[in-house]
């Protein structure tokens, strides 16, 4: 049987996220559309519900205007909310109460101390949660496991990320909530989040670590807005510090007005490195490249030192990687959520989302008072 899916902030815009990386690859995609149907959706109107459950082919008594009544509705097995940030508590909240299972999207709420209570519902309702942070279940970054778990590498040694992004500091008027920092919406939560989310993922979680967050653009001119704008939310994040298995981590995200997009990732290890490469920050949207630079195993140590002086030498190679399902990569959450997890932690639930939080709060604690922090219970 299907799973039943209740989407909360699906309206008519064909082009708006949750219906370009949610239902199209639901609808278009073989083996998801068998394993979900959609049977009800929820808007901030009455009006705009039933004219969203037109365009997506649903009756007009499928149309809801609050979260109670997606709820309630014993057609639904799994409500997705897909809304801003600041919503995600309260729209949450009561299909977890009912226990029903949860879908929401990455940030899980905003901040700590609501994903900890949402944390709490999940348990005391006792449905299945599931977190939007599909890097996870990225090919690239799937295949990047394979290789590190396959013991290839080596011990590893570092790992040193550092992404440039243009796009969201030029955002329309619609996305003007993300500069303000009260929101929790911004690269360093939404965009830093995924990509520490899936270095964790790959390599474990900070032992400690030490962090600078800075507003560097407080005041942006966009080509959509009539004026200049105010911003308070942070939009650069730097980190520095130790895992758990004693790789040394560096991150480094950046907003600014040049125009440049680049995200690059090398984690190197003793007997070769791997790096990742994207003309853009999300790789959670838009999956990277993947390379390898590998040495022959039986080469001794005086030939290597031979080819850093001059010589022949290994030179990246590019890994061979399957296409995402479609567009976003949510599609590999659902269906590992439908048929369970083919790589063990994949999925992240409420807890495993509550913790890159936490990791957040430490990140942002230590900048504010230059400290090394902690994040781990």
């Amino acid at each position: 049987m299907p799973i039943k899916l209740g989407i909360i902030g699906l309206s008519t815009q064909a082009n708006s996220w949750t219906a370009a990386a949610h239902i199209v690859p639901l609808r278009s995609h073989p083996s998801l559309s068998a394993e979900y149907t959609l049977t009800a959706l929820v808007t901030s109107t009455q009006t705009t519900a039933i004219a969203a459950a037109d365009k997506w082919g649903l009756p007009s008594e499928k149309a809801y205007s609050s979260a109670a009544e997606i709820t309630a509705d014993p057609d639904v097995n799994l409500v997705v909310v897909g809304v801003k940030v600041p919503l995600h508590k309260e729209l949450a909240l009561p299909a977890l109460k009912a226990g029903k299972d949860v879908f929401v999207e990455w940030p899980l709420a905003n901040g700590s101390e609501e994903a900890q209570e949402l944390v709490i519902a999940a348990r005391e309702g006792g449905g299945r949660t599931l977190v939007g942070l599909q890097a996870r279940c990225s090919p690239a970054i799937l295949k990047a496991k394979e290789i590190l778990d396959s013991g290839a590498l080596g011990r590893i040694i570092s790992t040193d990320i550092l992404g440039v992004d243009s796009r969201m500091i030029f955002f329309p008027p619609a996305y003007d909530y993300s500069r303000d920092a009260k929101n929790g919406a911004n690269i360093t939560t939404i965009i830093a989040g995924h990509v520490l989310d899936a270095m964790c993922f790959l390599l474990g979680e900070f032992a400690f670590l030490t962090a600078n967050a800075k507003v560097n653009f407080p005041e942006v001119t966009t080509p959509f807005h009539d004026g200049p704008v105010s911003v308070t939310a942070f939009d650069s994040l730097s980190i520095h510090g130790e895992l758990e298995s004693g790789t040394t981590a560096t991150f480094q995200i950046f907003s600014t007005t040049s125009g440049m997009n680049s995200f690059t990732w090398i984690i190197t290890g003793e007997k070769g490195s791997l790096k990742f490469e994207a003309d853009g920050v999300a790789i959670q949207m838009d999956p990277p490249k993947l390379f390898w630079y590998q040495q022959e195993a039986s080469k001794s140590s005086a030939e290597i030192y031979t080819e850093l002086d001059g010589g022949p030498r290994e030179t990246w190679e590019p890994v061979e990687v399957a296409d995402p399902m479609a567009y976003g990569q949510v599609g590999e959450v659902y269906h590992a959520f439908a048929i369970g997890e083919k790589v063990k932690g994949c999925l992240v639930d409420f807890e495993g989302a509550a913790l890159r939080h936490r990791m957040l709060d430490a990140c942002f604690k230590s900048a504010r008072d230059g400290t090394r922090e902690t994040y781990r219970k």
